[in-house]
């Protein structure tokens, strides 16, 4: 049986029932306004308090956002934000109008969801293949259902059991007998005996990081499917101690060989806590836990993606090997530190080679204007990838416009002429690579 007295009561429920959510785009100005008939202008819009609650976000995420003529300006971090009034969703831009786009949030969110089960943050079935009902539900609903999934799996599969430290009164001796605690309850119970004693029980701080993270979402469920599925879950875990804790308590819990297939249930521990944080709610400068920086999390999609594709011969390595572009005075300078190196074992040969450098940028392809809208800074820094480590075919990958590659045609491919005796030429090929349905 549920007990129903941890249940977050009617009057928690109805308080984020009554949370707007805001979803927007990254790069989009939010307007401030202050008044209920300037709102009526705006798809979404935040008031003065909810602008430097966000602004506050930047002592501890830097470059979250910014304030410009108009209102909050967002830079490339997507995710969820909890807000004193309102929840913020906020999108990869995947569309090539600078506006919004009809049905572009919906594809946006599929975007993101791809990555982050392709980059393995978090694990959703058949992403590619989402109904409808899934791709336009919030973003925080998705990540609770995703949660609630991974908790009941761990629990079919039987709660880790650990051992506890207790203190009890028993008729026999059981573990080390505490003689001051004995004075302190027995003193007119000689039939009990005061023991320490340490217990193989499930009631442990790995469960009881997992309860408290349901009791902690239950207010923040609104779908009917979803609420059935919570109450499944929490009647698995019905027998552990309810307790109060924090993103950071879940994130300092020892790991070892006993509680690896707890890994990515107490990753969802520790994210949605940091959402439900008092201090945030007060409006205080802590991150918020559910943003993830889209240039990091395209790189590591690219590299999976390339991991993938790679066969027996081929291994990849991200951010490896890492090497000086120039010396001053006999000191290396200029570290170099490329994205993704393929490399090619050859039958033969005493070590492998790199073949390709590839380096993910989370930037918009324009196929209608010039060189595709590459930009040659990255050129420059594929040329010195390519001078340096001595590799002649190199790839600069972007998101495709509009998420998928079908409707365009082929993105170009640079020739350099290095021109010296070696006579090198070298290949700079651009890449889009699909954001859904791969």
């Amino acid at each position: 049986m549920v007990d129903l007295k941890l249940v977050p009561n009617t009057a928690t429920r109805d308080l984020m029932s009554s949370l707007r959510t805001l979803t927007v785009l990254e790069h989009e100005v939010i307007p401030i306004v202050n008044g209920d008939l300037a709102r009526g202008l705006f798809r979404v819009w935040l008031t003065e308090v909810e602008a430097q609650t966000l602004l506050n976000f930047n002592q501890a995420r830097k470059g979250f956002c910014q304030r410009v003529a108009g209102g909050i300006k967002l830079a490339q971090y997507c995710g969820v934000v909890k807000l004193g009034t309102c929840i913020l969703e906020v999108l990869p831009k995947v569309g090539m109008n600078v506006d919004c786009a009809a049905g572009e949030l919906d594809q946006a969110r599929t975007a993101l969801l791809t990555m982050l089960h392709s980059a393995r943050y978090l694990t959703i079935a058949e992403i590619g293949l989402a109904p409808q009902t899934q791709v336009k539900a919030p973003l925080l609903d998705v990540f609770i259902e995703a949660f609630l999934h991974c908790a009941l799996v761990q629990a079919k599969r039987g709660l880790i059991s650990k051992y506890v430290g207790t203190e009890d009164n028993l008729p026999v001796i059981k573990g080390r007998f505490n003689a001051h605690g004995h004075l302190r309850h027995n003193l007119g119970r000689p039939h009990l005996l005061n023991c320490d004693y340490d217990e193989f029980t499930p009631d442990n701080a790995y469960n009881r990081a997992v309860k408290a993270t349901l009791e902690v979402c239950r207010a923040w469920i609104h779908v009917s499917t979803t609420q059935r599925l919570w109450f499944e879950t929490y009647t698995r875990f019905s027998n552990i101690s309810s307790i109060r804790t924090s993103s950071a308590a879940v994130a300092r819990l020892p790991q070892d060989r006993t509680t690896h297939r707890y890994q990515a249930l107490l990753k969802w521990c520790e994210w949605l806590l940091s959402i439900s944080s008092p201090t945030m709610r007060a409006g205080t400068d802590d991150a918020p836990g559910l943003l993830f920086d889209m240039n990091k999390l395209f790189e590591v999609y690219v590299t999976r993606l390339e991991e993938t594709l790679s066969d027996d011969r081929q291994y990849v390595q991200s951010q490896k090997p890492q090497m000086t572009l120039a010396t001053l005075q006999g000191d290396g300078v200029f570290t170099l530190r490329p994205d993704i190196t393929v490399w090619q074992t050859t039958p033969g040969q005493e070590a492998p080679s790199i073949t390709r450098i590839v380096d993910a940028k989370w930037k918009r392809l324009s196929p209608l204007a010039p060189n595709w809208g590459v930009d040659e800074d990255d050129i420059y820094q594929m040329l010195a990838y390519a001078i340096r480590y001595k590799c002649n075919h190199m790839e600069l990958v972007y998101p495709a416009p509009d998420g998928t590659v079908s409707r365009w045609q082929e993105p170009p491919v640079f020739r350099i002429d290095v021109g010296d005796d070696s006579e090198r030429t070298l290949w700079i090929k651009v890449r889009a690579v699909a954001l859904w349905g791969t």
